[in-house]
């Protein structure tokens, strides 16, 4: 099973007029497709997250989106930008584009990044004859490039699948503790309490914990590539 972010250049008739938005509007940057209805139709309920400096100019463009039907709009206090729930009428166009993702056996991995050159990135997981069927399936016009190809590890839905159990207890009980925190609560000697182990013992489990799932996360980042 292989795992493959690739990267579309759209046709004018398939770029999102939301889409066209964010590449032609100062202050936006991107904006990442998190979560979906799987039941695709007609009318669909999407989860994003925008990466913009201006919610209301947003939502202004918003409501002369014909295909729009209903949104709401929440803070992102953890990011840049905020979040958006949309339900939209599914145009014509984007049910062309997202076909072939729909019925060869493939599965697309979030988020999906609508770039500020107008570009798409997408991750598939899928094995090597239906990820062929898909990317054959694309229409006439898009243009595509493989950004990266590899084994499928569970790497981009779970960070941490290849730590050992003892990264794992230490990484759990740093946080429980407060060593992450702001202030920092805790100390690496009371990780090694935690875990009953030497304090140079504990630092190690979280430095390979710490090494493990942040480059992971950095790897896996679309907004990099």
């Amino acid at each position: 099973m292989k795992s493959l972010r690739i990267r579309l250049g759209l046709p004018d008739r398939f770029v999102h007029p939301m889409h066209a938005f964010v590449a032609e509007t100062p202050g936006f940057r991107r904006t990442s497709l998190l979560h979906w209805n799987p039941a695709v139709g007609e009318r669909n309920t999407v989860l994003f997250h925008v990466d913009g400096d201006d919610p209301r100019r947003y939502t202004a463009a918003l409501d002369a989106s014909a295909s729009i039907l209903d949104y709401e709009v929440a803070d992102a206090e953890d990011r840049p930008g905020f979040y958006l729930a949309v339900q939209e009428e599914q145009r014509n166009a984007d049910a062309t584009l997202v076909a072939p993702f729909l019925d060869t056996g493939v599965v697309v991995v979030p988020p999906v990044v609508y770039r500020g050159d107008r570009r798409v990135d997408i991750s598939v997981v899928g094995a090597t004859g239906a990820l062929d069927d898909a990317l054959d399936g694309l229409p006439s016009g898009v243009e595509m490039d493989i950004v990266r190809i590899r084994d499928y590890t569970g790497r981009v839905a779970e960070p941490a699948a290849e730590l050992s159990a003892r990264q794992r207890d230490a990484l759990a009980a740093a946080v429980e503790l407060g060593y992450y925190g702001d202030p920092r609560g805790a100390s690496v000697a009371d990780v090694a309490e935690r875990l009953d182990c030497s304090t140079g013992t504990a630092a190690e489990h979280l430095r390979k914990a710490e090494a493990a799932v942040l480059g992971r996360v950095v790897d896996d980042d679309p907004v990099r590539w």
